[in-house]
């Protein structure tokens, strides 16, 4: 593998690390943030739950974006090897369809599992609004491998468009999700929250829908064009990390169009408490200015690294950590935990995954590279 893509698996496998910490605080000390365009908007009351979820928002904008990056790199190397438009896309396609299966058998179910979990007695953060789960019906859920699936086939029809098409779709994916959100605060039907509102409908709960998250996997394919066909173009991704970064700071400090929602106050806290769900504007610069920022520190991360084991078994690790945390919030910790011990269980459950993680990943080299075990 090319030494300078090193770097993509390593800030892949550290977002894996990221995220982990987020779902440890969910299963272990039974918190989980929201911050929805309308209803739940987590508010904060000290700066250690925050910045434990602040630091886990590098990773949603982070796997859309490295997605439409590998799936240029794909559609070039197999271009390299002589395969057909169809064939690529057909391919692409596929695994889209694969990663959207095996969220609805492998993760939707696992999440269930953390509603029946006893809550935590004293919320670390306060809730402006009431979730968008209240347990009031039965639902299915449409969690973040549905999206990344149904994000990845639609990018399958991208790969036959020319590529001024792809910055033109990231374009319009941002404007849509910033202007066109129901004033009313209604998600609507199903299908509206599949592609533009997230949140509980018709007894689906949609967390990632298409549109919004189709903008970072488009941009995500401009920047591996770029970045594939610039051999020298290393050093400016500072250069764009810090400008896509000094955007959203702009935007939020400025407010109004690309927030989504302003401030309550004019706290560090409040500024940095962007909408996720689905991710504004200053949400996505915000992100991924630092996931690339990250990318260019990452550019000297030797092959033997943890970091490039987790970043390539990504979805391997993503169930393989769920079920972990799950059977220790099960049986270890059947009342909640502190958001201290549930960094103890998170790094717990790093050293039990590492060494299964390795495994898989020499198992993955020996299959060719067609094969639907190079996914996981």
């Amino acid at each position: 593998m090319n030494q300078r893509y090193h770097s993509v698996d390593a800030l892949r496998g550290l977002i894996m690390i990221f995220m982990a910490i987020d779902h440890a605080s969910a299963f272990i000390a039974r918190q989980h943030a929201s911050e929805f365009w309308a209803g739940a908007m987590s508010a904060y009351s000290s700066a250690f739950p925050f910045l434990t979820r602040l630091i886990t928002h590098l990773c949603a904008p982070g796997f859309f974006f490295l997605m439409g990056a590998g799936i240029y790199w794909f559609a070039a190397s197999r271009r390299a090897a002589g395969w057909t438009e169809s064939q690529i896309a057909r391919r692409t396609a596929l695994r889209g369809l694969a990663i959207f299966l095996t969220g609805q058998l492998l993760e939707t179910p696992i999440m269930y599992l953390q509603s029946v979990m006893k809550p935590a007695a004293v919320s670390l953060n306060r809730i402006t609004a009431p979730p968008p789960i209240d347990g009031s019906e039965l639902y299915w859920g449409l969690i973040t491998l549905a999206g990344l699936g149904m994000v990845m086939m639609v990018c399958a029809l991208l790969l036959r468009l020319p590529r001024w098409a792809w910055i033109v779709t990231a374009a319009l994916c941002v404007f849509a999700t910033n202007t066109l959100l129901p004033a009313s605060g209604k998600i609507g039907p199903l299908w509206q929250a599949v592609l533009l509102t997230p949140g509980l409908t018709q007894h689906v709960i949609v967390i990632y829908p298409v549109i919004p998250w189709l903008a970072a996997a488009a941009a995500g394919m401009v920047f591996g064009y770029w970045w594939r066909t610039n051999p020298d173009g290393d050093r400016r991704i500072w250069i764009i990390g810090l400008t896509v970064l000094a955007i959203g700071i702009a935007l939020r400090a400025a407010g109004g169009w690309g927030n989504i929602r302003p401030p309550r106050d004019a706290g560090w806290i409040e500024f940095l408490n962007n909408v996720k769900y689905p991710p504004s504007l200053v949400f996505l610069c915000l992100s991924i200015g630092v996931d690339l920022l990250l990318l260019q520190l990452l550019r000297h991360t030797k092959a033997s690294s943890p970091l490039i084991t987790f970043g390539q078994t990504p979805l391997f690790f993503y169930i393989a950590h769920f079920y972990l945390l799950a059977a220790f919030g099960l049986t270890v910790f059947k009342e909640a935990g502190s958001l201290e011990m549930a960094y103890v269980m998170w790094a717990v459950v790093l050293v039990l995954l590492y060494p299964v993680c390795r495994w898989y990943q020499q198992f993955k080299l020996t299959k060719p590279a067609e094969s639907l075990w190079r996914l996981f």
